[in-house]
């Protein structure tokens, strides 16, 4: 049995993180487009998040061992990101995270993540 949040309309979530000890002051926005892996409109909590160098955007990182050209991996989403223009993102940098809860198309990155945010422990 795990810890689970009904969120409005019905539905589960899974609790990704054990303890937050610190979050990317002021989140930051995310573009959306072109991700695909969204639930009910919206991008699970726990999606690696990371922003580009050059316009300050943040971007969903799908390989934190090659996130891309001018993108920096901060870490991962504080809660559920509903698919929309310009979406305000909380990101946690450090704390512990549950790797059973993490998003289906991030657990099996859970080791990468690891090498990517040294501050955040899965467990």
């Amino acid at each position: 049995m795990g810890l689970s949040v009904t969120r409005e309309g019905g539905g589960f979530q899974k609790v990704v993180f054990e303890s937050v000890i610190d979050t990317l002051a002021g989140g930051v926005i995310v573009d959306t487009t072109g991700y695909t892996a969204a639930v009910d409109g919206y991008i699970p909590e726990g999606t690696l998040i990371g922003r580009d160098t050059l316009t300050g955007v943040g971007k969903i990182v799908a390989d934190p061992a090659a996130p891309g050209e001018n993108i920096k991996v901060l870490g991962l989403s504080y809660r559920d990101i509903k698919m929309e223009a310009n979406a305000f993102v909380g990101v946690v940098i450090e704390g512990v995270a549950r790797i059973a809860a993490l998003p289906a198309n991030e657990k099996s990155k859970a080791a990468a993540i690891g090498t990517a945010l040294p501050k955040l422990t899965l467990v």
